[in-house]
């Protein structure tokens, strides 16, 4: 019999996921489980890290040996120099003896002072070669203190997989359908009919029966004592397909037997994997908020009718990256997520991140702004046919605190302005286009990529080829420190004001915008926030993103964790904010990645900073 009216039988039963790690079905025992695999990589990857770890103790004891060295030569030079000029005077002594007596022997004398003439010059060879040894040396553990970053992200990344891959063959070995049989004895009361008797005993024995399944999933995932520790946080989702009582009856006593045949499937939530892996939701979120604008007319299933008004006239409207033209503006837009600025010089911009779901007018208030730098000021230079550099937002003097845990204060002498975003594909293209200039990666360095978390160098990829479609709005990458520079000089030269990179400081307190956290929203990346790998986006691990597409910290700085790694003016070249293709650990605000100063990546870019 089937059973077509027990409770809809879609028994969703107490929360319980199951990982995605174990396949339910036994005759698909993984000869390639791509778990495996990386956890082969990550011993492999820990032990290159315990080898380098090794090497880079024993380069770090040759500098302080040679440090030591140093010390010791000074000191030398400090008591040679006393006896070189002892010598002297002594010299000098018999010199005056021998005015007064030519028979005076020097000779003694002379030699005692060439002695520790040559003792000086010789220390002072010495203390020469120990200097370009240190030198060399200290290249040698800068390079090696490089190496190890690498490695480190390249285990952050390879963890990171693993847990992606642990969530996919979980989400397989939940997604399970079988059909079971089990048979369930009830004593029923003496006040009960035939027919009530054996319907409860067919109700229990069909709620044994998702039981059962239930327990089998979960026996049968590669994870299976994981996922019972968290089981209570899920749902399975169980639908009963189909149920036939293969046989009933009473077996003496009021005990009431039934054995029955069930066909029944899981379908469990999307975040079912992460739960019972006690995984960030982010692992399980294919599809974020930032889908519908990396592609919305693919995903958009309904349009709304948006019209911008403004109290201002001329000024310029800009949505999702797009300009069109000055207020009053009508358009259709996919119902979603739309990031809108509206802005004329000289006014403060109406910028904003809104969710359009239906037909709405849009009411810009564009205020006039101060002519003094004011903190979150925003403006942009003109540069020649009527372009303009890159909008910038001014940051107050004052005292700030940078550094883990926001535990180290410093202060901000003087107020600075720093690009709202990084420089973009479109921005660097026309200052190419305006000098005839050629990228270090471009003559033939190449550019960059991580593959498989390690760093290849493409002799074929440049700014205009990263290894990923990019759009005029992307951040700029495959460009060197030079080629910042140089883009920041062309600045310059343009408006009559100093643009540079960012120091460090000036980074950090602009990315932090007064936080004390890992990232200024919080000390968990969440899904939606930022471009990195693993963070729930539609670019993670795949691209960088157009620059803010996601919501501008306190300050008005966008991008400051994700998208790009931006070079920061510093004593040895560094880059800060982490990058698509990198852990999210590495987006932290304070991180640091040492690089090469002539090396160019495809997660590397740049923003600028302008005097006030």
């Amino acid at each position: 019999m089937k059973s077509n009216r027990i409770a809809a039988l879609v028994f969703a039963l107490s929360p319980i996921l199951l990982s995605s790690q174990s396949l339910a079905n036994e005759a698909n025992v993984a000869t390639h489980d791509p778990v495996v695999a990386l956890e082969q990589k990550l011993a492999d990857k820990r032990s290159e890290i315990s080898v380098h770890a090794e090497n880079l103790q024993t380069q770090r004891d040759k500098l302080d040996a040679l440090l030591s060295e140093r010390a010791t030569l000074t000191n030398k030079a400090i008591e040679l120099e006393k006896k070189r000029n002892l010598a002297q005077e002594r010299l000098d002594e018999q010199f005056r003896r021998l005015l007064e007596n030519p028979d005076t022997d020097l000779t003694q004398y002379k030699d005692d002072y060439q002695a520790a003439w040559s003792a000086v010059k010789d220390n002072q060879s010495s203390a020469l070669i120990n200097d370009q040894a240190i030198a060399e040396q200290q290249r040698v553990v800068e390079g090696e203190n490089r190496q190890k970053q690498l490695l480190v992200s390249a285990l952050e990344n390879l963890q990171e997989s693993k847990k992606e891959a642990r969530v996919k063959r979980l989400r397989q070995e939940l997604t399970f359908a079988d059909t079971i049989e089990v048979v369930h004895t009830i004593t029923c009361s003496e006040s009960m009919t035939l027919g009530a008797c054996a319907n409860q005993g067919k109700t229990l024995t069909m709620q044994k029966a998702v039981n059962s399944f239930q327990s089998q999933i979960l026996d049968n995932v590669t994870e299976s004592t994981t996922a019972k520790l968290n089981a209570n946080r899920v749902s399975f989702n169980i639908h009963v397909m189909n149920s036939n009582v293969v046989d009933s009856g009473f077996s003496g006593n009021n005990r009431y037997i039934t054995r029955m045949q069930a066909e029944m499937r899981s379908t469990p939530d999307e975040n079912a994997a992460c739960e019972l892996l006690d995984f960030a939701e982010r692992y399980c979120v294919e599809n974020s908020f930032t889908a519908a604008k990396a592609a919305p007319k693919q995903q958009a299933k309904r349009w709304v009718n948006v019209k911008i008004r403004s109290n201002r006239y001329e000024d310029s409207v800009t949505i999702n990256g797009v300009t069109y033209g000055s207020t009053p503006v009508e358009i259709m837009l996919p119902a979603g997520q739309h990031q809108l600025t509206v802005e004329k010089p000289g006014f403060e911009p109406y910028s904003r991140q809104m969710y359009m779901s239906k037909d709405s007018v849009v009411w810009a208030n564009l205020r006039e702004q101060e002519n003094r730098p004011k903190p979150g000021k925003r403006f942009a230079d003109k540069l020649s046919n009527n372009r303009q550099a890159p909008k910038m937002v001014v940051i107050g003097a004052g005292q700030y605190r940078v550094g883990f845990e926001a535990e180290q204060p410093v202060v901000v002498d003087q107020p600075f302005s720093i690009a709202a975003t990084p420089v973009t594909v479109k921005q660097f293209g026309e200052f190419v286009a305006a000098t005839g200039y050629v990228t270090d990666a471009e003559e033939g360095q190449g550019c960059t990529s991580l593959i498989n978390g390690e760093p290849k160098q493409l002799l074929n990829h440049n700014w205009r080829k990263p290894g990923f479609d990019q759009s005029d709005n992307a951040p700029v990458v495959c460009i060197t420190k030079d080629d910042a520079h140089a883009y920041s000089k062309w600045l310059s030269t343009q408006t009559g004001f100093s643009y540079a990179l960012p120091t460090e400081v000036q980074w950090e307190v602009a990315a932090r915008a007064g936080s004390d956290s890992d990232f200024w929203w919080g000390n968990d990346i969440g899904i939606g926030n930022a471009n990195t790998g693993w963070s729930g986006t539609v670019w993670s691990n795949r691209s960088t993103s157009p620059v803010a597409s996601f919501p501008a910290n306190p300050f008005g700085v966008y991008d400051t964790a994700g998208n790009v790694w931006e070079w920061a003016e510093s004593q040895t070249p560094v880059a800060r904010g982490g990058a698509w293709s990198f852990s999210p650990s590495s987006a932290r605000v304070a991180e640091r990645l040492e690089l090469k100063s002539d090396i160019s990546a495809n997660y590397l870019g740049f923003r600028v900073v302008r005097n006030i």
